[in-house]
């Protein structure tokens, strides 16, 4: 299993209860085609149904799936859960507890073993310094019942569903559509998203039609949730003060955005968009956000979603729509929302005309080789934080891509507040590919 680091912004802790060892050894199933002891040919067909001996454990959980609750062998997890507590129900590390694990950041697929049973999950460290393995906690959960080392291992999911039993029939009726259909070789695969680094795919055998492999990853960030549970939800005094520009702006710098016919000057206010025909999806957003931090908020229109990472000016905690989105982006293939930028920079734009459009404002170009696309990203500062990104085609030369990010101010007021985290550079990409560590990157990301 291949190894990957990553990097990962504003995420907080959630810690669980205690446990007790109560799982079930289940008995080898035997399948025979020999009638020598029932000459009644019909008992074949009812031997091995898929998920017969899966014992029924009871257990209560949520009906969401977006509770990212489940449990193993009839114990309790809901991710992300501590080290100390995923081991204290049993599992074992196969690494080594005492390496290091950088500051703010995941590591995916470390095995873990029980019994002979074997389970890979993503672990992650919330800290802003580096922490041993054993202080990070367990943020993904990946199990294939493919693999003789998992068809042990026995899960129930909410809304009733069991692994290794339930069909993608019975996982639909129970979580709705999903927001990815994907057949491979002899597996469905269904992918269900709940905002920025909260996802769950489930994957069935084609034949079969059975629930066969689980991957569950949920980064978020529960730290300090019941100092939030009452948070007043009053318009905030730097909402109050946010106006909506009359006009593009003149220069990209401006950070005037026209998004789906109207203008915002970023950073905007989560409820500027309520306001204007976005709804809040409460499965992938935060409730409320801690002074000078940041969160998560979905946003929905026109079956459209936005997944924005705000932040939080006040003084004081917030409910999220008080919070601002820094972020907006489109694009004419997966994001199909209509964007412009300053000079009437929009969409489907010629080459040509945008360079023309863009005038004496200087640029860094890159090449995106394997998609064919020329990056033009315009920065304010050497700080590179916030900028404005235009991306061509090369063939057809026209403009495919459009990405405004305005956090600076954000990152530079969390400076100032004394006890409060800050980030290095919250838009450099990570790169899957190697095992180094970069900074967070709390950009939007659309679907």
């Amino acid at each position: 299993m291949k190894r990957y680091v990553f990097v990962i912004g504003m995420l907080t802790v959630l810690a669980l209860a205690g446990c007790k060892d109560n799982k079930e050894e289940i008995p080898i199933a035997t399948n025979s085609s020999s009638q020598l002891d029932d000459e009644d040919p019909t008992d074949e067909l009812e031997d091995e149904l898929p998920g017969e001996d899966i014992p029924d454990y009871s257990v209560d959980l949520p009906e969401k799936l977006s509770s990212f609750t489940i449990a193993i062998w009839g114990e309790v997890y809901k991710i992300p859960i501590s080290y100390e507590e995923f081991t204290a129900l049993g599992w074992t590390y196969k690494g080594k507890e005492t390496a290091q694990l950088g500051p703010e950041s995941y590591v995916e697929n470390e095995q873990f073993e029980q019994e002979g049973n074997v389970v890979y999950v993503d672990l992650m460290n919330l800290d802003t310094e580096s922490q041993p393995v054993s202080q990070c906690y367990i943020a993904g959960i990946h199990v294939d019942a493919s693999s003789a080392e998992s068809q042990g291992i026995h899960i129930n999911l909410p809304g009733g569903i069991v692994f290794q039993k339930s069909t993608e029939e019975e996982v639909i009726a129970a979580y709705g559509s999903p927001i990815d259909r994907y057949e491979e070789g002899k597996s469905i695969l269904l992918t269900y998203e709940y905002g920025m680094n909260s996802r769950v795919k489930l994957s069935f055998d084609e034949e079969t039609g059975v629930l066969m492999e689980i991957s569950l990853q949920n980064f978020r960030n529960p730290e300090g949730e019941e100092d939030l549970e009452n948070v007043s939800d009053a318009i905030t005094p730097e909402v109050e003060a946010y106006k909506l520009p009359e006009a593009e702006g003149i220069l990209l710098q401006d950070f005037i955005v026209q998004y789906d016919g109207v203008l915002y000057q970023l950073p905007a206010p989560v409820s500027c968009f309520l306001d204007h025909g976005w709804t809040l999806d409460e499965d992938g957003s935060d409730e409320a956000v801690k002074s000078g931090k940041y969160g998560y908020a979905t946003l929905v229109r026109n079956e459209q979603k936005i997944y924005a990472v705000v932040y939080n000016y006040g003084t004081e905690a917030t409910t999220i729509k008080n919070c601002f989105v820094t972020t907006l982006y489109g694009d004419l293939d997966t994001t199909k929302i209509q964007i412009s930028i300053a000079g009437g920079i929009t969409l489907g734009m010629r080459e040509e005309e945008f360079l023309e459009r863009v005038g004496d404002q200087k640029y860094e170009k890159t090449e995106d080789k394997d998609n064919g696309y020329d990056i033009y990203t315009f920065y304010i500062d050497d700080e590179q934080l916030d900028y404005t990104q235009v991306t061509v085609d090369k063939v057809l030369h026209l403009v495919r891509q459009i990405k405004v990010v305005h956090n600076q101010d954000a990152v530079e007021d969390s400076e100032t507040k004394d006890g409060q985290d800050t980030l290095e550079n919250p838009d450099t990409t990570n790169n899957p590919d190697t095992d180094s560590e970069s900074t967070p990157n709390p950009d939007t990301t659309n679907n």
